[in-house]
């Protein structure tokens, strides 16, 4: 049996993407290591957790994984997870130190846009949502971007590479 505690959230189940039973996996950890050679991810099915094969998956940006699993071969079926956290065992995950889980480490780095250059510090993370949004510090106004919109994080710079679409200023 499964218990939660030996399971590392690693994010969240949004909507169903297509009809053939592919739901999209949002998250901000690095999923390097989850390939379909793992046995399986984890969903909390009331109350209980629950191993879901993984048929294939690709990834879809920084921050989203499209996922099929064994016998989930419907949008209905996808539906299922919708909303709901996803896990993998804790012997799964990546060793890492935990102050560099989740998208919280990056509080302090500088965000650039490739073509307007550097915008400012990373103030704050909002991640209550799956939609998780950096608080940036721009001309000494606050202005939130999203994390979808990243391109590269680099840990030894301290920088947060972005790509801003056209008109994102005049918002």
């Amino acid at each position: 049996m499964i218990k939660k505690e030996e399971l590392v959230k690693i994010g969240q189940f949004a909507k169903p993407h297509g009809i053939k039973g592919e739901i999209s996996l949002v998250t901000d950890y690095d999923l390097a290591g989850i390939s379909c050679d793992d046995p399986y991810i984890v969903c909390d099915m009331d109350g209980i957790p629950v191993p879901f094969f993984i048929d294939s998956f690709r990834q879809k940006n920084n921050t989203t994984m499209l996922l099929r699993f064994d016998g989930i071969d419907s949008e209905e079926k996808a539906k299922a997870f919708t909303g709901k956290p996803a896990y993998i065992p804790a012997d799964m995950a990546p060793l890492h130190d935990s102050d560099m889980s989740g998208w919280k480490y990056v509080t302090g780095y500088t965000v650039s846009d490739e073509k307007i250059g550097t915008i400012g510090p990373v103030t704050d993370i909002d991640d209550k949502t799956i939609n998780i949004l950096l608080t940036v510090d721009y001309n000494e106004k606050e202005t939130l971007i999203p994390a979808a919109l990243v391109t590269t994080v680099d840990p030894e710079r301290k920088v947060i590479e972005v790509a801003l679409p056209e008109g994102f200023w005049e918002i």
